[in-house]
Order: structure tokens, then sequence, then C-alpha cells
């Protein structure tokens, strides 16, 4: 497919699991593609994917988005190379697992710096120079922003900010014919999350996840065909949004299943 052929999408935190697999997603559509993250290593791991593949255009650009001098020169970097953004796709995350009462101040903002503030920063320097030919922005939240899973007061308070501003954003940048929109993921089957959990889990997550109704985690490439989705013609009328794809999680609410019988 070339459906994104002479389209220039900027993904953050592409180097490795759900920005990975956007990235290479919308490189098999014909999408150049830049690819932005702190570790340079893994964005020329993720590049060089997309290039054995023979379809779409990458460059590598390493730098944080909670740092404003990194999200300055990056952008100014992929102007330099591809001329123009037409996407922005916000996915850079870190989470903090340490429970509330132990929570360091740091920790707290290293998380909030990276999954909130990074948005909003790249989000507005990007909005800057997309708005005289507009595009559209898609921020990576979390079903985390609905109620939280575990310690991580952080994360949850983060991606629940990615909701709000993604419809202030939207707001006032539609009059520019920018379009701001997020998606929360459930449970994805990436690497990492196959790394973390024990054998048992993780199979009972991808056969049996009785919490979930389609009973199975989510797969990266259902999550990068929804961001397609929402970056192409097709989702034209669509700005302020939160997409949620979890297979079903956030609809059941799980009381039933768990009274004693």
């Amino acid at each position: 497919m070339s459906d994104f052929d002479q389209t220039v999408v900027l993904v953050t935190g592409a180097g490795r699991g759900i920005g990975a697999g956007i990235a290479a997603h919308l490189a098999s559509r014909g999408a150049t593609v830049a690819l932005m993250g702190r570790t340079r290593g893994l964005l020329e791991e993720s590049a060089a994917q997309i290039a054995s593949s023979g379809v779409g255009k990458c460059s590598v650009h390493a730098g944080s988005v909670g740092d404003e001098a990194d999200v300055e020169r990056v952008v100014a970097e992929v102007l330099a190379v591809h001329a123009h953004i037409d996407v922005l796709v916000n996915n850079a995350g870190t989470v903090d697992l340490t429970d509330f009462l132990s929570a360091s101040w740091e920790g707290w903002q290293s998380v909030i710096a990276t999954n909130l503030s990074g948005v909003f920063l790249m989000t507005q320097r990007v909005a800057r120079r997309m708005r005289a030919r507009g595009g559209c922005v898609i921020n990576i939240a979390s079903i985390d922003a609905y109620g939280t899973d575990g310690p991580q007061a952080s994360y949850t308070a983060a991606k629940a900010g990615v909701i709000g501003l993604t419809k202030a954003a939207a707001t006032e940048l539609a009059r520019y014919k920018i379009r701001v929109n997020s998606v929360s993921p459930g449970w994805v089957r990436t690497p990492l999350v196959e790394q973390f959990l024990p054998p048992a889990a993780l199979k009972h997550m991808r056969e049996g996840f009785d919490r979930v109704p389609m009973r199975r985690m989510v797969e990266i490439d259902e999550v990068a065909q929804t961001v397609a989705f929402l970056a192409s013609p097709a989702a034209s009328a669509i700005t302020g949004i939160d997409l949620p794809v979890d297979c079903g999680t956030l609809s059941n609410l799980y009381l039933f299943e768990t009274l004693p019988t």
C-alpha cells in the first residue's frame, strides 16, 4: 500500500515496542518516517528494519522529548531533512513502579516530564511549523488514564493529562486544520512485556485473559493500524477524541465475575 506516499511522520519513542511498530507500519504504507528517541542505537535498529522491507523512507534523530532544547533541535533537523511534518505521533513514555507513599519527587518529575510535558513540547513545537499546511497529532495515552493498575501514580496521572491535553489542543488547533487525537492501548504484547511477565502469566494473558472480553492481549500492529486510521483522510472529521484499543477491557466492570459462588 502507498496511501501515505508524500506524508512525513515524526514518531517519538520509536526505538522499540509500540513506537517502532507504528513507525514500521506507516513506512510500509509509503510514509517517510522520522524516528525520535533517547537511544540512537535502538533507533538505528528500527531504521534498519524499515530499510530491509524496501518500502518507505526514514531518518534517525536522537533526543529527549522532555528536554526543550532537544525538542527544538530535533524538530529543526526533521524539517531540514524532509521539509515538512504532516503527522506527529507522541509515543515516548516511561513508568515508575514505586508505591505511592515511597515515590520520590524526582521519580514523579521524570515520568511527568516524558509522558505529559514531552507531549506538550512536541505538539506545540511541531504545530507551530504545521499550521501553514495543516496536519494531525496522535498521542499515545493508556487505559490506565481511566483507572490505575498497580503502583504507578505518576504514570496514571500523566496519561490522564495526555487525554485532557489532547482535547485542549484539538480545540485550539482546529482553526489551523490540525487534528489532535489520542489512542489508549490496553495490555499490549511487546517484547518488554514478554520479558517482564512470568511464562504462566504471559500464556494466560495471550490465550485466556478472563479479565478482558476478547480474552487476549492487544498486538502492536493493532495499535499501529489505529494510528494509521486516525492519521488518514478517512478520519478527516475526527478530532479531540480518545480511542481505546484494549480488546474491550474498559467496557467490562469485572464485578459479577469476581463474586463468590
